[in-house]
């Protein structure tokens, strides 16, 4: 895909909050292949594999058998196999442990970002929205001989999309007609988005760090407590059915020009070290230089607004509400 790589470093890099198109190589792909694919799947992942299908995605996530996460995927069902999207820097540690599960079972695993070109876009355009390639509703996936693509949970009245290309002409030839009725903008704009739907995300930084409870998880419709053994199943469904959540995944507006980073600490008002009180899962700017913020953090210090950042004591932290429901 260099033709597609070449291409999306030329396009701009802006921050855009609606109606943008964006390149999105910083997502990665793993391939999940072979007769045992989705036994393998289900015997790994914290969702029931069952329940989608070729026209289908779902949110999953992969823990330690500690129950601490490793990674969260946008899973989606291919003609010969799975696709598993997460963040491009946590495909190759997790193909490294996905290894160790294989044993006997007819399963290849196998980096697959190189083989599609990726694309983003969140928009409320009519036009764009009822484009024959795009898929049609919240959850679903549209694939041809060409492209996948996926609609997710909209923010707003903006809906939004991956899109995966085999082919790069394919890719260009959408991007050119995305590109004349949506803004071109850079990858920030999409994890700005993602922060925005608060939907959480695993980085090398904060991977082994959270329980799937812990960053809402449990209400984004990532789990199944119904479904056999994984790794981590014993703490998640002690967690959800004898435990009380103390900490939990909270969406924030910073008032700062020095943007967090993932796995960066959060502590009690004047506290100078490290002392558990929680992490910030991601962060991003908008196009105003607002900084917006998914952190993990003990409910009773986040909702009593008695937290900072441990390297910026004097950075202002706004809850802000989620677009879902906690109860759910």
């Amino acid at each position: 895909m260099k033709q597609w790589q070449e291409f999306g470093a030329r396009q701009s890099d802006i921050r855009v909050s609606e109606n943008f198109v964006c390149a999105a190589d910083e997502l990665g792909l793993i391939l999940v292949n072979g007769a045992d694919a989705g036994d393998f799947l289900q015997n790994q992942l914290s969702n029931d594999i069952g329940f989608i299908d070729e026209s289908h995605s779902q949110l999953s996530s992969y823990s330690t058998p500690k129950g601490r996460m490793l990674g969260i995927f946008r899973v989606v069902q291919i003609s010969n196999g799975y696709i598993l999207i997460t963040a491009k820097a946590m495909v190759l540690p997790l193909l490294e442990t996905l290894y160790k599960y294989i044993v006997q079972a007819q399963v290849t695993l196998a980096d697959a970002s190189d083989y599609f070109a990726r694309i983003a876009l969140q928009t409320d355009l009519a036009e764009v929205i009822e484009h024959p390639q795009l898929a049609a509703q919240p959850g679903a996936v549209l694939q041809n001989d060409s492209v996948i693509s996926l609609q997710l949970d909209p923010l707003g009245s903006q809906r939004r999309y991956l899109v995966m290309c085999l082919s790069a002409d394919a890719a260009i030839e959408l991007w050119n007609g995305f590109a004349k009725q949506l803004q071109v903008a850079g990858f920030s704009s999409w994890r700005l988005a993602e922060i925005k739907a608060g939907m959480p995300a695993i980085y090398p930084q904060t991977a082994e760090q959270f329980v799937l409870q812990m960053a809402n998880l449990g209400v984004l419709d990532a789990v199944s407590f119904k479904k056999g053994c994984y790794p981590g199943q014993e703490i998640v469904a002690r967690m959800q059915y004898l435990g009380k959540l103390k900490r939990r995944m909270f969406l924030a507006r910073l008032e700062t020009d020095s943007l967090p980073l993932p796995g960066d600490e959060l502590v009690t008002r004047g506290k100078t070290e490290i002392d558990g009180s929680g992490k910030v899962v991601d962060a991003e700017f908008d196009q105003d230089g607002i900084c917006h913020c998914l952190y993990i953090a003990q409910i009773s210090k986040a909702t009593a607004g008695s937290l900072q950042l441990l390297k910026q004591p004097q950075t202002t932290i706004q809850n802000l509400d989620l677009p879902y429901s906690l109860d759910n």
